[in-house]
């Protein structure tokens, strides 16, 4: 699964409940979700389109591992084959898995990815 098909099966997960008052869509430019929920308006009462990434941004993650429930840890393997390896696991409501994602030296990096590989997988087991 490519950056795009990832965000997108996350972006489905995390917004399932709202996508009725919503719309996303891929930036090419910016390799991210960009984003128009009901919510979202300026002080003239227009639109606002905000951006949603997180594989970069840590606070998009954090929300989405808190929303959608998904457990993640970061420790060092003792092999030190890796030197970071991070482990998000899926809540019980779905099949539970355990996303493991290597990253040698970037605990943010392998842990941001981890919690989106997780997102993505609920968002693949919905409709």
């Amino acid at each position: 699964m490519n950056d795009r098909e990832l965000l997108e099966m996350a972006a489905k997960a995390y917004w399932a409940e709202e996508l009725d008052d919503m719309s996303f869509r891929w930036c090419e430019n910016e390799g991210c979700i960009l984003y128009i929920h009901a919510d979202n308006q300026d002080h003239n009462g227009a639109d606002r389109e905000l951006r949603w990434d997180p594989l970069n941004e840590n606070g998009d993650t954090f929300d989405l591992a808190v929303n959608l429930e998904i457990g993640f840890m970061s420790k060092i393997n003792r092999d030190k084959s890796e030197r970071h390896v991070s482990i998000a696991i899926t809540p019980y409501c779905v099949s539970q898995k355990r996303i493991i994602e290597k990253h040698n030296g970037d605990k943010m990096a392998a842990s941001r990815r981890a919690v989106t590989l997780a997102a993505a997988e609920i968002g693949k087991s919905m409709p």
